[in-house]
């Protein structure tokens, strides 16, 4: 299985700015914490058609959605993800320049994913983390779907 994969997604500007919006209207930007935020998966997927296509594309149920908002390297250090979930998808939401999200195996990278531009599908189950570089623009925003049918196949 694979640490991570990239996802072609033609509408992904439509699709982040949607999700920004959404985040905004909805006062998350003015409450959330850094680290993760869980939102209103039901409810984001209503006012961004873009994003409800990318998932149907891919024959995907989503189940929940958070956003991680970091500004340094200790938001978001190695860690796994709670089992069940193995296979998460991310999306670039704003500010993913200057950035790299990191897999490790007995904490040596094996992976490495630098700028994220696209939506990835990625094993949760493989600790990772997210490490500034040298970013100009923060907070770094992304958005993580779980799935009542998990991905995994993307992963193969």
């Amino acid at each position: 299985m694979k640490y991570f994969v990239e996802l072609d997604c033609d509408d992904i500007d439509k699709i982040s700015a949607g999700i920004y919006k959404f985040i905004k209207e909805e006062g998350i930007l003015d409450i959330a914490n850094f680290g993760w935020n869980f939102i209103d998966c039901k409810q984001l997927l209503l006012q961004n058609p873009e994003l409800l296509a990318f998932f149907k594309q891919h024959n995907l149920v989503p189940r929940h959605a958070a956003i991680t908002i970091v500004a340094n390297s200790s938001h978001l250090p190695k860690y796994i993800d709670e089992l069940p979930v193995t296979a998460k998808i991310n999306i670039p939401v704003s500010n993913t320049q200057g950035w790299a999200n990191r897999w490790y195996v007995n904490d040596t990278v094996v992976a490495e994913l630098i700028d994220m531009r696209l939506p990835i599908v990625f094993n949760s189950q493989v600790e990772h983390s997210v490490d500034l570089i040298d970013a100009e623009q923060l907070p770094r925003i992304i958005a993580s779907f779980t799935f009542h049918n998990e991905p995994l196949d993307l992963l193969k």
